[in-house]
């Protein structure tokens, strides 16, 4: 019977064309298939054949009277008889003495051929679709297994869509995900090692980043999807020399077979005309990948933007922090009687140089000034501003003239020159007095320098006076003290005290002085960088600049002495200052310098063994 003289097979056919277009279950739509076709007149069985890239056949399904069956189903797994490049659409009758390879099966069913049609699948390969029929087949059935072939070429370009659809998405998806990583940090190392692994084992086998430095390829990120093999494969990444070339086809990746990554295709990073790094992806020779060229060209693009990015970044950071150090006292001067520490935190948010300074001028006859200030604003002109106030400051002080006049002059300087910015300055002035010293602090505008009392009491001298820059009288109204050996003075600008931390209280309330009873015994260095990482507990985000003073008071004792004779010298010449200071336990080897200064209640004990300068000392406390 002619099958279109059938309405089953019309219906069927219909329903088979709603489900290639629909192409959402494969299964389905091959056992609708299958059971349509085995409805035939004269059909005895169905036979599906797909081609692996070897170009060996393998039996996919079977259908008969006994059911429908996924796999060879009693026939043999690689059937033989069946042409691996039959031409697409004709359709040939094979008797089956032809097919030694599934003779057996189609004459227990009843057959003695097989109608066979080719198709294309969707992931390139081929398809064979047979008829087991007794006899030649009619033109019925013949029109029925065309019919049905263009079918199953619809439902296969249909999936191809699907799948082609889902991996851009996918890689559209990855791509997203590396350039939001890549744009979130400026660490580049951090940034395309995370990149590697999305792509490794997404998209390849392995992959590796070089990054351009002083003429060389230098590999900087590598991924292995055999994480045992990840250190062998950055192993044996060398320097690449030479001008780098892109490969858009897979070609043998020179790796000694123990990486297992057998070829490689390569992408230059290239941003704003400069070649930057490459990438590349490694695969197995039997991974089947196909690597996307376009997916490589697309990431290759974005992450030598954002290696080009990081690079300007770091570049002009650096700029920035070697011009604020230059603004800066390379080093603070060495005065007796005086233990001085300094530090400076450069705001991050920023790449412009920031207006915090400080200085310390050693005076003839004695005299000390230190001063910190703090310029309005940031970049070129607060830099300027900044470099003419501590050089014009320093100036006037050594020569003699006092912190009074030297702001004076530079307010007047300022004032002169139109300067539309104004800056904020306080200034400690220290004299050698008898057993004490004398402490004259200043404020134009800034926050006045506190003075922590050797017993943990912290004041804030009462200094006042308007910034500079702005009005000609600046109001300045001064503040006396004495400090006795122990005591400390503290110059800061304001980022220090505007700190906050999470629940948004600022660090000068009443934290910064807690932090300074707290560190008032270290050493000056680690009590300032304690003070500018805020304790540990709150966060300073912008410039600061602090400067440490502890007066240690008149030397007491300065001697060279043999190892054996420290013990007995130091504690005679505690006891003869106050009985109540004790040194403890001294470790000396050799010949030792010992100093001891300060008073009856506070002294620092200094022990330099070391002709070069090494010493350790210790506060003693009556």
């Amino acid at each position: 019977m002619h099958p279109n003289r059938d309405n089953r097979w019309p219906d069927r056919l219909h329903s088979l064309w709603r489900s290639a277009f629909a192409a959402v279950n494969t299964r389905q739509f091959a056992d609708e298939l299958y059971t349509g076709l085995l409805a035939l007149p004269g059909v005895h069985g169905i036979l599906g054949v797909r081609y692996t890239a070897a170009g060996a056949a393998q039996v996919t399904r079977w259908a008969d009277a006994g059911g429908l069956r996924t796999g060879p189903a009693g026939l043999s797994d690689e059937v033989s008889g069946l042409p691996a490049a039959f031409p697409l659409g004709e359709l040939a009758h094979r008797p089956v003495t032809d097919l030694p390879g599934i003779a057996t099966r189609i004459a227990a069913c009843g057959a003695d051929g097989l109608l066979v049609t080719a198709f294309e699948v969707s992931d390139g390969g081929l398809g064979l679709l047979g008829l087991a029929t007794a006899g030649p087949p009619d033109d019925a059935v013949l029109v029925a297994l065309t019919q049905a072939k263009e079918v199953v070429d619809a439902a296969e370009r249909r999936i191809g869509e699907q799948r082609e659809m889902e991996d851009q998405q996918a890689v559209d998806a990855l791509l997203a995900e590396a350039s939001l990583r890549m744009d979130a940090s400026l660490d580049i190392a951090d940034t395309l090692r995370a990149v590697l692994r999305l792509v490794v084992p997404a998209l390849a086998d392995g992959a590796a980043i070089h990054i351009q430095r002083d003429g060389r390829m230098v590999p900087i990120a590598a991924a292995h999807v055999n994480a045992q093999r990840e250190e062998l494969l950055v192993k044996h990444l060398g320097h690449v020399t030479g001008d780098p070339v892109a490969t858009d086809e897979p070609h043998p990746s020179g790796l000694p077979a123990e990486v297992g990554l057998d070829t490689m295709t390569t992408g230059v990073l290239r941003a704003r005309g400069r070649d930057v790094g490459l990438l590349t992806f490694f695969d197995r020779r039997d991974s089947g990948r196909q690597n996307s060229t376009k997916f490589l060209r697309d990431l290759a693009g974005r992450a030598a933007l954002a290696i080009d990015n990081a690079t300007l970044y770091e570049q002009r950071r650096a700029d920035v922090l070697s011009l604020q150090q230059h603004l800066l006292p390379a080093v603070l001067p060495t005065v007796p009687g005086l233990e001085l520490a300094a530090g400076y935190n450069a705001a991050d948010h920023t790449l412009e140089v920031g207006g915090d300074f400080y200085g310390v001028v050693d005076r003839p006859g004695g005299e000390v000034v230190a001063l910190v200030g703090d310029v309005c604003g940031r970049g070129a002109q607060a830099a300027a501003l900044t470099g003419l106030a501590r050089h014009t400051l320093e100036t006037v002080l050594a020569e003699g003239g006092s912190p009074r006049h030297a702001l004076g002059m530079l307010n007047q300087k300022m004032l002169d020159n139109r300067i539309s910015r104004f800056l904020t300055i306080a200034t400690a002035t220290l004299t050698a007095g008898e057993g004490v010293l004398e402490l004259e602090a200043l404020s134009a505008g800034h926050p006045p320098p506190l003075v922590v009392r050797r017993d943990g009491a912290v004041e804030e001298a009462g200094c006042t006076g308007r910034l500079l820059g702005v009005l000609a009288d600046l109001r300045l109204r001064g503040w006396r003290d004495r400090l006795r050996p122990g005591d400390l003075v503290i110059l800061f600008s304001d980022g220090l005290i505007e700190a906050r931390d999470a629940a948004g209280g600022f660090f000068g309330d009443v934290e910064l002085a807690r932090s300074l009873r707290e560190l008032r015994s270290l050493p000056l260095p680690s009590l300032v960088d304690g003070l500018i990482s805020g304790s540990d507990r709150y966060h300073v985000n912008d410039d600061v600049a602090v400067l440490a003073i502890r007066y240690l008071g008149p030397p007491l004792f300065d001697q060279v002495l043999p190892a054996a004779d420290v013990a007995d010298a130091v504690t005679a010449a505690l006891r003869d200052l106050n009985p109540a200071l004790r040194a403890g336990q001294l470790l000396v080897t050799g010949p030792t310098r010992v100093t001891i200064t300060g008073d009856s209640t506070w002294a620092r004990l200094g022990l330099h063994p070391d002709p070069n300068g090494g010493s350790v000392w210790t506060d003693l406390t009556a």
